[in-house]
């Protein structure tokens, strides 16, 4: 099956606003890699507002699917292991998608402020299942006297913190050795988390 010309659009773009953000995107240029007449992607999108927005909503939804797969997939796996494959996992979508990676940052750091406030309202409402699911597994396992005593709000953020950090570091110095860095860094954040 063919891909459509709105999803040539969309793929097309993506690629743009993670390299350039917003505001270095034009929609002449996106027309112009699509192959079509600018006038032509007015008719899919209204204006550059809605194209970023209906890119963003496609990776959100990615991204609550992924974590959901992710999660789902540990629910056997004894405490150490669960965490270690979600922390994994996560690292290496992002890393063999950094498009994607970089498109998030975009709207991380350099969100517009005309559309600032509607992406950070929409991003914490797609991330906030994952997280309640994050704090009630930690929850769980403190109570079970796996994990040390603690909040497991703030250590979810701990986790996701380190995540996210290696995650940037991975796309900026790809000389670093992932499976290495990975396993350092699990050891270490275990190592805070676990019962002593």
């Amino acid at each position: 099956m063919s891909e459509s010309t709105k999803e040539i659009i969309k793929r097309t773009a993506l690629s743009l606003f993670a390299q350039k953000g917003y505001y270095g995107t034009t929609m002449n240029e996106i027309a112009e890699l699509v192959g079509i007449k600018t006038p032509s992607l007015y008719f899919h999108f209204r204006g550059k507002e809605e194209l970023f927005f209906s890119v963003y909503e496609d990776l959100a939804n990615e991204y609550v699917s992924l974590m959901d797969r992710i999660m789902n997939t540990t629910e056997s796996m004894e405490i150490e292991d669960r965490l270690f494959y979600i922390f994994e996992q996560f690292i290496n979508y992002y890393i063999d998608n950094p498009e994607k990676q970089a498109f998030w940052n975009q709207i991380i750091l350099f969100a517009p402020p005309e559309i600032k406030e509607r992406f950070f309202a929409h991003v914490s409402n797609c991330d906030i299942r994952s997280q309640i699911k994050m704090q009630e597994i930690l929850a769980r396992e403190i109570e079970q006297g796996q994990i040390r005593k603690g909040s497991p709000f703030k250590m979810s953020w701990s986790f996701r913190s380190m995540r996210q950090g290696i995650t940037y570091w991975l796309m900026t110095a790809p000389e670093l050795r992932r499976e290495e860095l990975i396993e350092a860094c699990w050891t270490d954040l275990w190592l805070g988390l676990k019962k002593r």
